[in-house]
């Protein structure tokens, strides 16, 4: 009787890493001999009989069950392949656990099914300050905000403050003025400054220039010890095609990433918000976002230096278009080419799944992240272009959807494995297609009923072309911010994953004086207007700048970059104090039974909260020189009003208090005019002696005094 090889610790951590490793012996031993083509075939995507999937069954004490996929990896460019496990505790408790091994080495053997019990179980204990996955919201959960889970199988509701920084190189491309300023060291100027703010979630790609492991170079990028890629060709002869092999280098660099990200004991996890093929990986050259980005066909973009940037899926067959991509579907028959390509998708996410699936730093799997961006043109859900005229890709979606939650089923009656630790599922738009305007692409409903995304995105870049009035600008992109929270899909959590503006247009130049103001308005008014989190400014070392100062001279550098959202971020939380999610029962809008009540250009954003210390937390801005409003729905009592300053998130000396009769008294006035003015006569000149344009907005709390 042929069996497993498998070593594994007796005592884990709940929330880190746990591993086993499996060595196939005896009448296994042929799985060893693998063409490289066929080491990642889960699910037999080129048809010749030949495959592998295996797993590992964790079932804890207190009925919770993970089946875990299995991997292969090298750890040196020219070592043998290692067979692992990666999975992590979610309770604490003991668990025991089982591998299985399902496969055929060879097309004329026979099919193998071994499952093998681990011979011990294993004992999962918490740490203090690790942190738990990231998960959809569940029955009885306020439906707009993620969760965290915690130790004891609860979890809690979590605002997600995020920055985008999705890429680290030497340069992009080498080609432009940019090059010498692009690289900044992850740890130190991103991951630490991030975690020194609160920051919890970061937009990550695997770049087509970083870590796609899918690409056309038959070879593999390993990173030395000094940072630096090392390029290393795949040897003549070795079976290899672009989209059945990963590289293993690029690969092995982002598990330390990810162990970056995951902290630990006093260093708070920064979640990724991961996207494992860009909306890059399927633009073409003649998108207008293209000309340095695009990945996808070797027709647009031949050239050696060029060709590790392109999504190996591209050569599945000649001639792809990158709309067929998107026609792959498990419900095809079995010999039809949509169907293998699908299947070839599904052992590359299944791989993702596997190596990185366990960890508490993977936050969110994005799988589109510009759905604007797809193809040759700029996608306008009004006109039917791009994405949206193409009925395939919204099917291919829901599809991708339901195979990662567990659900989806090949043609066969095979089921796909999806993700066991229940990570939340993105797709985002861009403001491109009409910006906030009616009928823009802000009004995407998220594809198919019921294989919808756990969090939905827009990328919020706005243009005010012609504005020469600094309100104006303010009161224009916090619009666009509300009209997203109001957007049509439902009680759903809601982000913008991308937001932000170019501050500079050559390196030489100033940075302009809309940062950070820009980022200020737009956090505050999407925190309050009821999503998920805050924007994430889009940062690149480039035109769109950084997260905050360097400490090390250059462009960046504190003289001569003045900008940092780390301090905005800090003030928004220390005002939010430790207010949760969890506290809201309602938000500020329109049509709700408590809502605020305002006339003009004036706009407040109220969340109202289960807490009479904290009854309602509340962010104005107001142009003008009225600040006048109403709050209706209150609970009968008397309130006191805390004024807070928005820029450092601490109270003001001014206090007021209110009066609410019933919950239907319509006389419950707020005047924020005296307060506002008395901050603008008191603070810099706007924007000759100060980037912060203070005096326009305020916070402010409402505590419950006395009952009626």
């Amino acid at each position: 009787m042929s069996r497993l090889k498998i070593k594994y610790q007796r005592q884990a951590t709940v929330f880190d890493k746990a591993e086993l490793f499996v060595v196939f012996a005896d009448k296994l031993d042929a799985f060893n001999d693998l063409p490289d083509t066929q080491v990642h075939d889960a699910y037999d995507a080129d048809r010749n009989g030949v495959y592998l999937r295996f797993s590992a069954e964790f079932t804890s004490e207190h009925g919770q069950r993970l089946t875990v996929p299995g991997f292969a990896m090298r750890s040196t460019p020219d070592g043998p392949w290692e067979w692992r496990v990666r999975w992590t505790p979610t309770r604490v408790g003991q668990w025991r656990g089982s591998v299985r091994l399902e496969g055929r080495a060879a097309a004329t053997g026979e099919d193998l099914r071994i499952e093998q019990g681990l011979d011990e179980p294993i004992l999962a204990e918490p740490v203090d300050g690790i942190n738990g996955h990231i998960i959809p919201p569940g029955a009885g959960h306020s439906p707009r905000y993620l969760r965290k889970l915690r130790p004891d199988g609860s979890s809690d509701a979590l605002w997600l403050f995020g920055a985008c920084r999705a890429w680290v190189v030497q340069s992009q491309d080498s080609n432009n003025d940019w090059a010498p300023h692009e690289w900044l060291d992850r740890n130190t100027e991103l991951l630490g400054p991030m975690r020194e703010g609160g920051f919890n979630l970061l937009n990550q790609w695997m770049a087509p220039w970083e870590f796609l492991i899918v690409h056309h170079d038959k070879a593999e990028f390993w990173r030395g010890p000094d940072g630096s890629w090392n390029r290393r060709p795949l040897p003549k002869g070795k079976a290899w095609t672009p989209y059945q092999c990963f590289d293993q280098g690029r690969a092995l660099a982002f598990d330390t990433l990810v162990r970056l990200c995951e902290g630990g004991s006093g260093s708070n996890t920064v979640h990724l918000l991961l996207s494992p093929l860009p909306h890059q990986c399927f633009q073409l050259k003649e998108h207008p976002w293209g000309a340095q980005e695009s990945g996808w066909s070797p027709e647009n973009d031949a050239g050696k230096q060029t060709m590790e940037r392109l999504n190996g899926f591209s050569a599945f067959k000649k001639n792809m278009s990158v709309w067929d991509f998107f026609k792959a579907s498990p419900q095809y028959p079995l010999r039809d080419q949509r169907s293998q390509l699908f299947d070839h998708q599904a052992n590359y996410y299944r791989y993702v799944i596997a190596r990185w699936g366990y960890s508490r730093a993977i936050g969110v799997w994005v799988l589109i992240d510009e759905l604007d961006a797809v193809g040759d043109v700029v996608g306008v859900m009004s006109e039917k272009k791009g994405w949206w005229g193409h009925p395939e890709c919204d099917r291919w979606l829901a599809q991708v959807v339901r195979m990662f939650r567990g659900e989806l089923v090949r043609v066969d009656g095979l089921r796909y494995q999806g993700d066991p630790f229940n990570h939340p599922l993105h797709a985002a738009t861009t403001s491109f297609g009409g910006q906030a305007g009616k009928g823009s692409n802000l009004g995407w409903k998220g594809g198919s009923e019921g294989a919808q995304p756990d969090l939905f995105g827009w990328h919020w870049y706005p243009s005010w072309e012609g504005t020469k009035v600094w309100t104006d600008i303010w009161q224009y992109t916090i619009d666009g911010v509300a009209r997203y929270a109001r957007a049509p899909i439902g009680e759903r959590a809601r982000l913008i994953s991308e937001f932000g503006a170019a501050d500079r247009k050559r390196p030489t130049d100033m940075p302009s004086r809309l940062y950070p103001s820009l980022y200020h308005f737009a956090i505050w008014s999407a925190l309050f207007s009821g999503q998920a989190g805050t924007p994430m400014d889009w940062d690149d070392g480039k035109e769109f700048g950084e997260l905050r100062w360097r400490t090390r001279k250059g462009i960046f550098h504190k003289d001569t970059y003045p900008i940092d959202h780390v301090a905005q971020i800090k003030a928004l939380r220390t005002f939010l104090g430790d207010v949760t999610p969890d506290d809201i029962v309602s938000i500020s809008g329109p049509n709700a039974q408590r809502r605020c009540e305002v006339e003009g250009d004036l706009r407040v954003f109220a969340l109202f909260t289960r807490r009479p210390d904290a009854a309602a937390l509340a962010w104005i801005f107001s142009p003008g020189e009225k600040a006048s409003f109403k709050i209706l729905g209150l609970d009968p009592g008397v309130y006191r009003i805390t004024w807070f300053d928005p820029w450092t998130g601490t109270p003001l000396s001014e206090s007021g208090s209110l009066r609410v009769l019933s919950s239907k008294d319509t006389s419950s006035t707020i005047d924020a005019g005296q307060v506002l003015s008395a901050i603008r006569k008191s603070v810099k000149r706007f924007p000759r002696d100060t980037r912060q344009h203070k005096g326009y907005d305020l916070a402010f709390k409402l505590e419950l005094i006395r009952d009626k």
